[in-house]
């Protein structure tokens, strides 16, 4: 549980290193144990690597690496870039056999990890706050220019985990979730609706979207469930009525989305090219390009970088370097380095750990998987050390808490 904890405090202070050694410490523990003064290889190690193949969901769960190292062979022209990209993603490789080792959760486990991530969350977003207080006219009128509030980490993967925050909070309220005392299930609901304004002050569109776009799932989700139509009608027509109070009440909100409105404007009189949207926009028509190109395998994901700066240079030669991005689409990354083949795979392999064993009844494990699958839509979310780190520790926990002995059902 500790080595989980420094995890999360490794996600949200951006310490690749503790993040390191927290994975790292995990795959000691499923390798090793100390019993009767005698250290060595655990004992039961042959039965968890069983383990893997009696769920193949955890096999599922190593797609992406597998995915570069298929495209190896055809990634010839940037060796550096392919060894990069296996270092980066040997987490989805080792991680499934540490998750299979530990023991299971139990249900409180699993509710005191979420806490735990929720005051973690919380903590961290105060000080976002103080900091911005300290320093408003200068953040604001760096957000009329396109630029972030200053987070401890990256500012869209740190949205994604405030846009999974405020779900936690709920669910927890809900199951009643409490350390010590009976109160906390209030200083719980707190933390929710704190979060549920932070995003706003936020302002990171990414963790905005993929947040309204999974409450509103849940909604629905809700409705069917519960043939509650007009109250999730209700609901659903007061999410929408959020983001309208927002801009005009927050004036961060309110700086972002005229800074959005501005940089498309730009873009479509051709004059936008080195704004933010206007990146996100050449990024997918350089993708386009790259996969017209080799559409079944893709021209390799250790070239994709290569062939990223290639395209750049035959499309938008005035551009400069520092305006070209890798494409802002977790799919369409996948698309363009391994091709239609690679991501039928990667598309299968993410929906099998979903629905095996109906893990997408489970509240919690559901809004994580489609804050994940919505951020994939705009971000390419696990192309870093900190997105593959979050999307693993969520994931993989709920895949621990969600086996075959226990399939939960939750609303």
């Amino acid at each position: 549980m500790l080595l989980l904890f420094a995890w999360m405090v490794a996600l949200l202070l951006s310490a690749e290193f503790l993040l390191s050694v927290s994975m790292i410490g995990l795959m000691l523990l499923a390798l090793f144990e100390l019993k009767d003064g005698k250290f060595g290889f655990r004992r039961n190690l042959g039965e968890n690597v069983k383990g893997l193949w009696k769920d193949k969901s955890w096999i599922a769960f190593t797609a992406p690496f597998l995915l570069v190292v298929l495209s190896a062979p055809y990634s010839g022209d940037d060796s550096a870039y392919l060894l990069e990209r296996l270092r980066i993603k040997l987490p989805f490789l080792i991680l499934p056999f540490a998750f299979v080792s530990v023991p299971r959760f139990t249900p409180s486990q699993y509710a005191r990890l979420h806490y735990g991530f929720l005051i973690l969350l919380c903590l961290t977003a105060i000080g976002v706050l103080v900091n911005y207080a300290l320093d408003f006219e200068a953040i604001n009128a760096s957000i009329r220019k396109g630029q972030p509030i200053p987070t401890p980490t990256n500012h869209i993967r740190y949205s994604l985990m405030v846009a999974f925050g405020i779900p936690v909070s709920f669910f927890l309220f809900k199951r009643k979730t409490v350390f010590t005392f009976p109160w906390e299930r209030w200083l719980v609901i707190a933390m929710g609706v704190f979060l549920l304004i932070f995003i706003h002050v936020l302002s990171v569109r990414s963790g905005l979207a993929v947040f309204y776009l999974t409450v509103m799932c849940l909604i629905l989700r809700w409705m069917i469930r519960s043939k509650k139509i007009l109250l999730g009608i209700l609901l659903g027509l007061g999410i929408i009525a959020m983001p309208l109070s927002a801009y005009f009440t927050v004036p961060s909100f309110k700086n972002k989305m005229d800074y959005m409105l501005w940089d498309l404007k730009m873009y479509a009189q051709g004059t936008g090219e080195t704004y933010s949207d206007s990146e996100r926009l050449n990024s997918l028509l350089v993708a386009r390009d790259i996969i017209k190109e080799e559409p079944v395998l893709g021209v390799g994901a250790g070239d994709l970088k290569y062939q990223v700066n290639k395209s750049y240079v035959k499309l938008f030669p005035d551009l400069p370097e520092e305006s070209r991005k890798m494409p802002h689409n977790q799919f369409i990354s996948v698309l363009a380095g391994t091709g239609m083949v690679g991501l039928k795979i990667f598309m299968f392999s993410l929906f099998f750990l979903f629905v095996k064993f109906k893990r997408f009844r489970n509240v919690l494990f559901l809004s994580f998987f489609l804050i994940m699958l919505f951020s994939f839509l705009v971000e390419n979310t696990i192309e870093n050390a900190i997105g593959i780190g979050l999307f693993s520790l969520f994931i993989l926990i709920g895949m621990n808490f969600i086996n075959e002995e226990l399939k939960i059902k939750n609303d």
